[in-house]
């Protein structure tokens, strides 16, 4: 195990611990942007002044969601000088390469996500290429679930785990960060995928369980508007909290062995 994993939690903790500013900028910010969206998507476009008042709001809410996390990203990466003021002046030239990788990471993650229409074709596909003997003891209802959960993983787990490493290095060194070695350390080291479980079930499945909660016992229409109210808003709590350590987890995962010793004092030489 090397060094530079072994300090891996402990280092990415103390970089969010010690980014309170940010987390709390992260969690008024995103609240405003959905708060924005949902009030965009609303806006009619019956005449030329709504239609433009679409097309500007829609790309100022881009625009300042994009340069938010882009800044994030170059924050907690190794180089960053620990000022989110100067983070952001430095993503400002990196936008348009973030919106370049935002738009692969969406549209793949789209293309994954159609696969779950034929994920009785694929699971089915699968069973008859097995050999006789083992497509014996596997029923066509186990192919199925198989092929489904294995849409899932790739939708949720192994494309977000390889790609957005990359988006991390982007916004820390523009277009370069494409083809850099660091943006795929993250996905050969094993704490860093108990991290992303951590952050995603505490960030996405919590949240949405909550979100999707039914009552068990009937009540009333404002006690069942507070309880909505109580839920949503733990959610969003969780999911900000999980996002900025999943993003510091990102950016020192990348860091290898820079995650640790950067924070540790050089050797003074001794002179003879």
């Amino acid at each position: 195990m090397s060094t530079g994993m072994q300090g891996f939690e402990r280092d990415t903790l103390s970089a969010v611990l010690s980014s309170k500013r940010v987390w709390l900028l992260h969690f008024i910010v995103n609240g405003m942007l959905m708060l924005a969206f949902f009030y965009w998507i609303r806006i009619p476009e019956e005449t030329g002044w709504e239609f433009t008042l679409t097309v500007v709001g829609g790309l100022t809410i881009a625009f300042c969601a994009l340069w938010l996390h882009c800044a994030t990203f170059d924050y907690f990466s190794m180089a960053s000088e620990q000022h989110f003021t100067s983070s952001l002046r430095r993503s400002l030239a990196r936008i348009p390469a973030f919106l370049v990788w935002t738009i692969i990471f969406a549209a793949v993650l789209w293309l994954i996500g159609q696969l779950w229409a034929y994920d009785e074709q694929t699971g089915g596909y699968a069973r008859h290429s097995l050999p006789l003997l083992l497509r014996k003891d596997i029923g066509p209802r186990s192919m199925f679930s198989a092929a489904h959960w294995g849409v899932w993983f790739l939708y949720f787990f192994l494309w977000p785990i390889l790609f957005l490493p990359v988006g991390g290095q982007i916004a820390a060194m523009n277009f370069p960060g494409l083809w850099t070695a660091a943006a795929f350390r993250p996905i050969r080291r094993w704490r860093f995928w108990l991290a992303y479980l951590a952050c995603f079930v505490v960030g996405a499945y919590i949240p949405y369980t909550l979100a999707w909660m039914i009552p068990r016992k009937p009540s009333s229409l404002g006690e069942q508007t507070w309880s909505m109210g109580l839920r949503l808003g733990f959610g969003y709590l969780l999911l900000v909290t999980a996002w900025v350590v999943l993003c510091a987890a990102i950016m020192r995962a990348s860091g290898g062995e820079k995650a640790v010793t950067k924070t540790e004092p050089e050797p003074v030489p001794v002179s003879s």
